[in-house]
């Protein structure tokens, strides 16, 4: 197997090519909408991308939503872009740094043709930042190829509806060297990486901040990209899922040559599904073709469940907006009977070794589905076809997304000028750098905490928090980790917590009232009031009120009282006390009590 990451990476501040906002937080409705048609158009090298070709076929009208508060002229491509966000462009030059890079010399924009849909101008501005660097990891060392500065694309809502909110949001674009040696390394990768972005302090927070594309390819097979993995506990089982499909794809070419395996001419048969009980044949124009020398191979699974079949499907699907085939290694089934397969059959002129392929389909597009049934077809005669998956976060499968773009889709940015990278600023730069992961976990054993609670603010979004409270209070260090790993105080305001903290290094509260006060803060009670009501009570308060408990529990069988008490005394005390010591204060006055009566 051979494996590597491509991570991209959000940066905070304005838009790269604008001074827009980066706010993704908008208002259902647009303030306006505009349309596009896209058209494919030729790279530096005279030629023009398959990828882009295969998108142009589609002929789709792109529909865009645009807001007021983030989106402006230059992100509909009705004004040239503006100087490069320098913000971008520093953080860019920092990471590259910190993964032992050699930023280049000067940076030339590049624009990379792609008309999906994700771009309104037909292109995304990109520029590579540095090269030749390198990770080590628990395997070895993994090199990493580029680094990339870049915008962001736009947000699809459906097929033909982009939202314009994420588009020209910067995006540092960091690709390795295909060096993973295994689907667990692909996540260790993959975490260290992104673990040393955030903690410059300057990458967007929160779900699909940081994507990661995972390129796998087995011995004789190709380069398939699985685009936007997001979940990193999913991604072993992304890469076991591929190499798996890629496996059983190279026993099927096997097959498939080895029988001589054809497509025959499309047939009408909708006369034999004539008031079928099937809900994907009803009311339908149904289209057969003849699949020669192929019984068993349309059902032969491929990744967990899913079958050589469903994969043809999702290239129709894809490419056509055909949704999905019946073939005949899974009749009968789906309401179809066996009197309607062997109909099929018939009309198809099938032997027992062929097999057939059923398509509900409109006139206009039989002849395009036969042209592709055959081209992928052709393809798996030949081996892997190189491709762009789309991740299954539910069970660790992919889907056919689009085919793989090449080089030639690239052609220099004419309206952005070469930048170049002058050594002040790199100096400038390192003289600044931020902490690595490594230096940060020396750093938090050095404040006395254990290596379970290092490790788990090093992996959260809490350790700035950590940081804060330890540089504004002098609250017990242990303490502070803990309630921070325990509870979602992220979600309180940067003072509110070092007020918290501050109360509890001078025993105006106890740590047990920290978490009720942050949720009840969390459902918009008043910090203030949440304070006074969870102040902790002195030794004398907390007797006098442990002795009224005790008082009005008379009567109490000896061998379960304390149970009781101390379940009344937490009850009425929570929040108030450390629970340790309303055990020790209850203890004592009980067996007090105990030997008065003796």
């Amino acid at each position: 197997m051979k494996c590597g990451l491509e991570l991209h990476v959000q940066v905070n501040g304005s838009k790269l090519f604008c001074r827009c906002p980066s706010i993704e937080d908008v208002k259902s409705e647009p303030d306006y909408v505009i349309k596009r048609k896209l058209h494919a158009v030729k790279g530096e090298s005279g030629k023009t991308d398959y990828a882009a070709k295969k998108e142009a076929e589609k002929n789709r009208i792109i529909k865009y939503n645009c807001y007021n508060e983030n989106t402006c002229l230059v992100d509909i491509d009705e004004e040239p872009p503006r100087e490069i966000d320098e913000y971008s462009l520093k953080t860019g030059i920092e990471i590259a740094i910190l993964l032992n890079m050699k930023p280049v010399d000067e940076l030339q924009i590049m624009r990379k043709v792609i008309i999906d849909g994700s771009a309104v101008s037909g292109f995304q501005r990109t520029g590579l930042l540095a090269t030749n660097g390198w990770i080590d990891t628990s395997q070895g060392r993994v090199k990493i190829a580029t680094l990339c500065i870049e915008e962001d694309s736009a947000k699809r809502i459906d097929d033909n509806t982009f939202s314009l909110e994420r588009l020209g949001i910067p995006l540092i674009e960091i690709a390795t060297e295909p060096d993973i040696k295994s689907a667990f390394h692909a996540r260790e990768v993959a975490e260290k990486i992104g673990m040393l972005c955030k903690f410059t302090g300057k990458i967007a927070k929160g779900i699909g901040s940081i994507r990661q594309d995972v390129n796998v390819s087995v011995p004789n097979g190709a380069r398939v990209e699985i685009k936007g993995v997001q979940d990193l506990a999913m991604m072993p089982k992304f890469v076991e899922c591929e190499v798996m499909r890629q496996e059983n794809l190279l026993k099927i070419k096997d097959e498939l040559n080895k029988k001589k395996v054809s497509l025959g001419n499309w047939k009408d048969v909708s006369i034999a599904f004539l008031g079928t009980k099937c809900d994907f044949l009803k009311n339908q124009k149904i289209y057969g073709f003849k699949l020669i020398n192929a019984k068993g191979i349309l059902g032969y699974k491929i990744q967990k469940e899913k079958s050589f079949g469903k994969e043809i499907a999702e290239h129709l699907k894809a490419e056509l907006s055909i949704n999905g085939i019946l073939h005949k290694d899974e009749l009968p089934n789906y309401g179809i009977s066996i009197e309607e397969t062997r109909k099929a059959e018939k009309l198809l002129g099938c032997l027992e070794k062929d097999n057939f392929i059923l398509i509900a389909c409109n006139d206009e597009k039989i002849v395009s589905a036969q042209k592709l049934l055959n081209e992928v077809l052709n393809k798996s005669k030949k081996g892997i076809i190189e491709e762009v998956r789309a991740p299954n976060h539910s069970d660790g499968t992919n889907s056919y997304m689009r085919p793989l773009p090449s080089s030639k889709r690239m052609y220099p940015e004419t309206d952005v000028p070469a930048i170049r990278i002058l050594g002040e600023m790199i100096s400038n730069i390192i003289s600044n750098l931020s902490k690595t992961p490594e230096e940060k976990y020396a750093w938090l054993k050095s404040t006395g905490l254990n290596d379970e609670l290092c490790s788990q603010l090093i992996k959260s979004n809490k350790l700035r928090i950590y940081e804060l409270i330890l540089e504004k209070t002098n609250a017990n260090n242990s303490t502070v980790a803990s309630i921070l790993m325990m509870n979602p105080a992220e979600k309180l305001s940067d003072d509110y917590l070092v007020l918290l903290f501050k109360l509890l290094e001078e025993n105006e509260l106890c740590k047990e009232s920290i978490p009720l006060i942050i949720e009840g803060v969390i459902k918009k009670e008043n910090i203030n009031d949440l304070i006074k009501k969870y102040r902790q009570l002195s030794q004398k308060e907390l007797k006098l009120k442990i002795r009224d408990i005790i008082n009005n529990s008379k009567g109490l069988e000896e061998f379960n009282a304390f149970g009781i008490i101390m379940k009344k005394a937490l009850d009425e005390l929570r929040g108030k006390a450390d629970a340790g010591l309303i055990s020790k204060i209850a203890k004592e006055l009980m067996d007090n009590d105990k030997s008065k009566r003796e």
